[in-house]
Formats: structure tokens, sequence, C-alpha cells
């Protein structure tokens, strides 16, 4: 059986070949919130505890544990929602000590509350981990304007300026998302790539003005 792969089959979401305006359907996600620099111990640590847990259940058929309605999937690319305790600077940048972050992982359909529970534990006795901060939630993006960004994620305020620009030329405004100001994607392992290669989808949150 071919493994589900949100990327391919859903490339609108995560392979933008341009600006464009989207209205982003609900989505459940494994998730973990927290506060400060993506260089901090915590960040660090949320993505190992998301990965520890979304890995657990998508090899679970290597496992005696049956998942009801199982279907093998590649696990998705790491999404984060971002806001900031304070305004940016006259060039758009963020003191990233004052960042408030959700971590995320989607999850296919088949997964349920029980399913996490389950390979949260799991994950939580295999690796020595203090998981109690995951949790599993649905998230509806709604209406955003969306594009990659190719390069340094220092550099995405070049990417927000065509943004807004685009949105402003179709009749929006920036907004929000519950507490969120706008989500990234990371379509490559931001540890491990050069940063003028990393590809970022970002998506900011927009209303009718």
């Amino acid at each position: 059986m071919e493994k589900l792969d949100f990327k391919k089959i859903e490339r609108e979401f995560y392979q933008p070949k341009k600006i464009a305006l989207i209205d982003v359907p609900e989505m459940r996600f494994l998730t973990i919130d927290g506060e400060g620099a993506p260089s901090s111990e915590g960040f660090s640590e949320a993505i190992g505890k998301l990965f520890a847990t979304a890995y657990t259940i998508s090899m679970s058929y290597k496992s005696d544990d049956a998942i009801p309605g199982f279907q093998p999937f590649v696990v998705p690319p790491l999404e984060g929602l971002w806001t900031s305790r304070t305004e940016s600077d006259e060039n758009g940048m963020f003191k990233k000590s004052d960042f408030i972050w959700k971590l995320m992982l989607r999850m296919p359909g088949f997964v349920t509350a029980e399913v996490v529970d389950w390979a949260r534990a799991k994950a939580e006795a295999k690796k020595k981990l203090n998981m109690t901060e995951l949790k599993f939630e649905s998230w509806t993006d709604g209406l955003c304007v969306q594009a990659m960004h190719i390069g340094s994620f220092d550099d995405e305020p070049a990417t927000f300026s065509k943004i807004n620009a685009f949105a402003e030329e179709k009749g929006y405004q920036e907004s929000f998302c519950g507490d969120f100001h706008h989500r990234e994607i990371y379509l490559n392992d931001f540890n491990k790539t050069a940063p003028e290669k990393l590809k970022t989808v970002i998506r900011q949150y927009v209303k009718k003005i």
C-alpha cells in the first residue's frame, strides 16, 4: 500500500508556486506550545517530542499494537504558529526571545485522541521524556495569503512584504488566527540544511479590509 503523503496529495498547501489567497480547512495536529527563541533548549526538545510521538504512530504496524484503520503515512513536515510579545523593529525583525509559538505535526484521519495517548505513553517510556505538554488539537487556518520563502529565516521580512502587498491589492489585510500571526511549514531539516537553501511555506492570516 502506498504511503499517505500530504505533501504530494495536497500540493496547494505544501508546494506553492506563487503567492496566492487560499482557504485552509480544519486539520488535526500533535502540538506543543512554548515561548522563546528557536535556538532555545525548549524549542528543540518540543521538536523531539513531536517527532517521537509521530514516528511511534507511523511505525506501529511493526509492533503488536494494532491501530484501528491504520494507514501507512509519511510523517509530515514540522509546522509552527508564531506571534511575539513585542512589535518588530523598523526592518521587520523581532526580538527572538519574545517569540510565542505552537509547534505542530499534522496527523492522518485515522489518528484519534486514544491513539495519541497510546503513542505518547510509548514514546515517553522509550525516550525517557516528559510528554505532558503534548496535545492533540484541531486547527483551522481559514483565509490566508500563502507564499514559498527560500532562504534564511532572517530574510523572511522581504517575503512578508510581498505577501502583504499582494493581500492589500486583493482587498485584504493581515490578521490573526486565535492568538497567532502566521504559520510556517518547514520543508527542510533546518538543522542540516544551509540557510540559503531552506524552503519555508509562509501563511499570513488575513481578513477583508
